[in-house]
């Protein structure tokens, strides 16, 4: 079955993205393992992250109408998180992944959620240090990553909202609500 993912995704997505799923669905297992959580939803969820990436913009905005995946105003202002929720629906419809887990660590890998599951961080996490990233602060943001997931999650958190703020970009509020979760809760 997993290797069947492996084929249907590297025909849908380029091959820069392919293998950034490769690298995102490596450093996921790697995670769950120093953290305890299932390896094998963790593999699913990182090798699927990006399933909805090969399509444009208005094609995940068609996919979406049609599985029936609901865009408030923000996610279609914020255009490249559409993909995660859709990807959330494409991992079960077409790849029949039925694992809740899984599924939601793929809906809240871009813009984050309040109270995340540890699969949730971990694939959170892997998205951004897998090995082909290369932006200011990903070493440090790697080093967290094996010494406290929360700690790495508020970082990460932290470098998106400064990114899209110095952008003056929107921020999505669920990446504010998890940053205020985090906070709020000692993490």
């Amino acid at each position: 079955m997993i290797d069947n993912y492996k084929d249907k995704l590297k025909s849908t997505l380029s091959e820069k993205r392919y293998k950034h799923s490769l690298g995102v669905c490596d450093e996921a297992v790697k995670l769950a393992e120093k953290y305890g959580a299932d390896t094998e939803k963790a593999y699913i969820a990182g090798i699927l992250h990006d399933c909805a990436k090969g399509y444009d913009t208005d094609e995940q905005i068609e996919l979406c109408q049609k599985y029936g995946v609901v865009l408030d105003d923000i996610t279609l202002a914020c255009k490249p998180v559409i993909h995660a929720p859709l990807g959330a629906k494409i991992a079960k419809t077409e790849y029949g992944v039925n694992d809740k887990d899984v599924l939601d660590a793929i809906m809240c890998h871009t813009v984050a959620k309040e109270n995340m599951s540890l699969l949730d961080k971990i694939i959170y996490i892997a998205d951004m240090i897998e090995p082909m990233r290369d932006f200011d602060g990903v070493e440090e943001l790697r080093k967290a990553a094996y010494e406290n997931i929360d700690r790495a999650f508020i970082l990460g958190l932290k470098q998106s909202i400064v990114f899209n703020a110095q952008k003056n970009k929107i921020i999505h509020p669920n990446t504010l609500s998890a940053w205020n979760y985090m906070l709020m809760n000692g993490k």
